[in-house]
């Protein structure tokens, strides 16, 4: 297999995963603890997730009968790489992007192919679309905004790119996108070979409960349908995924607290001067010291328990935007370590 899983530290200030570091809310909880009581536990859970799809749908005003709900949106990566990365066809990729991808691929045999971007994500169209021919492309999957590039694609782009795709599947893994404003949920109808895929892991803050989303046009789901997993999606987590859906305002309260630190982080990180800092289109930052040296501020962080994304090839760290008093803690040793020039961990 190409990639293996590394799974991710569970010890110090964890800023690793992109994660949200608040806590369920009382109102969350009280609205899930609600739910429970009338949960028939001795039953297997409702296949098509029916009154999850339709909180889901009525939030972001879709039409619930195109949304398949996954165990998180790897689930339903995995369900799309199956139905469509078969018989030859190829899983076609930018790079860096999100791991996960490839390891999918693998789990069924199948090739990745990886279209190399700039350290900032940026790429040609032209020469992507042709890369994707050129490997027999079965599925193009690309994160929006890019994990780890923190790279955001305009709307007006993924139209141009889907269009030039055309007949091959596009997906757009929108993980992240609720930081940002150029989601392609709406545009599904209109562009008949788009995907699009949400969680409720990052801006939702809900992460541990394994639940994420699929939106496609009628004649693509059909195909994706047969190769689903039944029951993927436990009672409990379909409770607590309508649980979080039943209070949005604590997610756009979140989208607007990790707003106002990312222009703080920026600031601050530009003004010591020793850095290149990634877009900021998500909820984390991707940073390299153009002069090297980044194995050491690896170890710096380590050393004052911070836990961060790092490479193998030491080509960027990925830094999630925590709590206030959280990203204090970071900025200190990235300030503590551009003082000393790195000098203290060469």
């Amino acid at each position: 297999m190409e990639f293996e899983y590394r799974a991710h530290e569970t010890c110090g200030l964890r800023l690793n995963a992109n994660e949200s570091s608040l806590t369920p809310s009382s109102e969350v909880m009280e609205t899930f603890q609600s739910l429970l009581a009338f949960a028939e536990l001795n039953r297997y859970p409702d296949d098509d997730a029916f009154e999850l799809r339709q909180a889901f749908a009525q939030y972001y005003g879709l039409n619930p009968e195109q949304v398949i709900a996954g165990n998180g949106s790897d689930a339903l990566l995995q369900l799309m790489i199956t139905a469509f990365c078969r018989d030859g066809k190829t899983l076609v990729m930018l790079s860096p992007d999100f791991g996960m991808y490839r390891f999918y691929t693998g789990c069924i045999q199948s090739q990745t192919a990886e279209f190399a971007t700039d350290w900032n994500g940026e790429f040609d169209d032209d020469a992507f679309v042709q890369f994707a021919e050129d490997h027999n492309a079965g599925l193009v999957l690309i994160s929006n905004p890019n994990n780890p590039t923190g790279h955001l694609l305009s709307a007006d782009r993924v139209r141009k790119l889907a269009k030039a795709l055309d007949p091959v599947i596009l997906a757009m893994d929108e993980a992240y996108m609720n930081f940002s404003d150029q989601s392609m949920l709406h545009e599904v109808d209109q562009i008949p070979n788009l995907i699009v895929t949400q969680t409720l892991s990052k801006a939702w803050g809900a992460a541990g409960m394994r639940c994420g989303f699929l939106y496609v046009s009628k004649p693509i789901i059909e195909k994706l349908l047969p190769y689903k997993i039944v029951y993927s999606v436990s009672t409990l987590d379909q409770l607590a995924a309508r649980a979080v859906l039943a209070h949005p305002q604590i997610m756009e309260e979140n989208v607007k607290r990790i707003s106002e630190e990312k222009k703080r982080i920026q600031k601050e990180i530009e003004a010591i001067g020793a850095y290149e800092l990634g877009e900021m289109a998500a909820n984390f930052y991707s940073l390299r010291m153009p002069e090297g040296g980044l194995s050491a501020l690896e170890q710096a962080f380590a050393e004052n328990g911070i836990v961060i994304r790092d490479y193998p090839d030491h080509s960027r760290i990925r830094i999630t935007i925590g709590l206030p008093e959280e990203n204090d803690r970071v900025l200190d040793v990235l300030k503590e370590f551009a003082q000393k020039g790195g000098e203290a961990h060469a």
